[in-house]
C-alpha cells in the first residue's frame, strides 16, 4: 500500500511532534523521577488534533492513519497510550453498528480508557447477569483511566469486554514493567458489571489491536536502524569505521529488509480494514506475528553492532529492547496463536 501525500503530510507532523516533546531527555528524567504518567505531557499532545481527527462526530481520519501515529509512537517510545485511547475512545465506535456504537458510547462517557492484550487476561463473564470475575496480569494506560478493555471467557468463545476501573469489585494494582517507559497495571476483579461486546465487534478490536501493535513495533525497528547505521559509519576499528565490514553491513541489510517487510505487511493489515476486510482477520495475526519476531530480534542485532556502549545503561538502545520484549510478551507467537493464524490462512 503507497502512502498519499496527505498520510505522509500527517506522518511528518506527528514525527516532528513527538520528536520535540519526547525526547531521550525526557524519557530518562521521567524514568529516573518514578512518573507512571504526565499530565502535562498528555495537555501538551492535546495540542496536535489527534483526537478530534479520530474521535467525534466530526472526525476523518481512520485506521491507515492510526497505524501511522502507532508508528511514531514505537519510534519515540511513547510513555502514554495514544493510540490506544485514540482507538478504543473514539475510532472503535465509528466502525461498529450503529446500535453497539451507542451502547459503547454511553457506557465510556468521557473516561479514558486502558487496554489489556488478550494474553494478560484469565477472566470470566457471566452471560446472564453480565458480571466480570478474574485478574488480569496487566494492562497498560492503566493510570488515570476509568474503563478497561479486556478479553474474557463468555460460554464457549471469547468476547471483548469492559468495565468501570474504579467498581466496587476491581482491585487496580501497580506494577513494575521490564519496558521503563510503560506503566502497567493489573486488576483483580470479583463480579464487576461489564459491556459485553458482541463476537463480531469483539474480532474488530482484537485484530486492530495487533494492526496497530504491530505498527508500533516497526517504528520501533525503523528508528533503531536509523541511529545504529548511522553509530557504525562513525564508530572505528583499526582505523576504519565498523560500517565498512562486511558482517556489520549485512547483519543491518538483513534488519533493514525485516523490518521494511514488516512495515509494508503492517499497513497493508491497516488498509484491509476498510477496503479489504475479508482479509482483515489473517492480515491482523500476520503482521503481528512477524512483529514479534522482528522487532527483538533487530534490537538485540543492533546491540551487536553498537559493540560495548550499546549494552550499557546510559545508552538508549536497552530502552527500545525493553518495549519490543513487552510486544512479544503480550503478543507471543506461541502454539495457540500459531495455531488461529494457519486456521486464518485457510
Amino acid at each position: 500500500m503507497e502512502l498519499t501525500a496527505d498520510h505522509r503530510e500527517l506522518q511528518d507532523l506527528v514525527r516532528g511532534f513527538f520528536a520535540e516533546h519526547v525526547s531521550s531527555e525526557y524519557l530518562r528524567k521521567r524514568i529516573e523521577s518514578g512518573a507512571r504518567s504526565d499530565g502535562a505531557l498528555i495537555e501538551t499532545l492535546s495540542q496536535l488534533g489527534l483526537r478530534e481527527g479520530f474521535c467525534g462526530p466530526d472526525a476523518a481520519l481512520s485506521v491507515v492513519e492510526l497505524s501511522l501515529v502507532a508508528q511514531e509512537c514505537g519510534r519515540v517510545l511513547m510513555p502514554e497510550p495514544v493510540w490506544e485511547r485514540l482507538l478504543c475512545e473514539g475510532l472503535v465506535e465509528r466502525l461498529l453498528a450503529e446500535s453497539e456504537a451507542k451502547e459503547l458510547i454511553a457506557f465510556l462517557g468521557d473516561a479514558r480508557t486502558a487496554l489489556a492484550p488478550q494474553e494478560c487476561c484469565s477472566l470470566s463473564c457471566d452471560a446472564k447477569d453480565k458480571v466480570l470475575s478474574g485478574d488480569i496480569s496487566w494492562a497498560t494506560g492503566g493510570m488515570g483511566a476509568g474503563r478497561v478493555f479486556a478479553v474474557a471467557t463468555l460460554g464457549n468463545s471469547s468476547r471483548v469486554v469492559c468495565f468501570n476501573a474504579a467498581g466496587a469489585g476491581v482491585k487496580p494494582i501497580e506494577l513494575p514493567s521490564l519496558d521503563l517507559s510503560t506503566a502497567l497495571t493489573g486488576y483483580a476483579i470479583k463480579k464487576e458489571p461489564c459491556l459485553v461486546l458482541s463476537e463480531g465487534a469483539s474480532m474488530l478490536l482484537l485484530d486492530l489491536v495487533e494492526i496497530l501493535k504491530a505498527s508500533e513495533a516497526y517504528g520501533i525497528t525503523s528508528r533503531v536502524i536509523e541511529f545504529t547505521t548511522e553509530y557504525v559509519k562513525t564508530r572505528e576499528q583499526f582505523g576504519v569505521p565498523v560500517g565498512g565490514f562486511q558482517a556489520i553491513q549485512h547483519k543491518l541489510a538483513d534488519c533493514y529488509s525485516q523490518s521494511e517487510a514488516l512495515g509494508a505487511l503492517a499497513r497493508f493489515a491497516a488498509w484491509s480494514v476498510e477496503h479489504s476486510p475479508e482479509q482483515r482477520p489473517l492480515t491482523a495475526r500476520s503482521a503481528m506475528s512477524q512483529a514479534a519476531q522482528v522487532a527483538p530480534h533487530v534490537c538485540e542485532v543492533a546491540m551487536q553492532c553498537h559493540g560495548g556502549i550499546g549494552f550499557t545503561w546510559e545508552y538508549e538502545l536497552h530502552l527500545f529492547l525493553r518495549r519490543a520484549k513487552l510486544i512479544q510478551m503480550a503478543f507471543p507467537n506461541s502454539e495457540r496463536r500459531a495455531g488461529e493464524l494457519i486456521a486464518r490462512a485457510r
